[in-house]
């Protein structure tokens, strides 16, 4: 597996994991949809509908890369 694989998986891991973790939207308020993508090649990682009252004011979520 390449190196460039390797970091995609763990990357994927993350997102599928931060994905699993917001609210998940009720079908019926307002929603935002929340995509995770890759900050070096900009491809989604993963998406998710969360109801916009968890997240007022709020237009743009930045995930901060976590130290290793």
């Amino acid at each position: 597996m390449s190196a460039e694989q390797e970091r995609l998986e763990l990357l994927k891991a993350t997102a599928d994991e931060i994905a699993a973790s917001l609210p998940v939207w009720d079908g019926e308020m307002p929603a935002v949809l929340v995509n995770i993508v890759d900050p070096v090649t900009r491809q989604l990682l993963g998406h998710r509908f969360v109801t916009a009252a968890v997240l007022p004011g709020r237009k743009h979520l930045r995930l901060v890369e976590e130290a290793s």
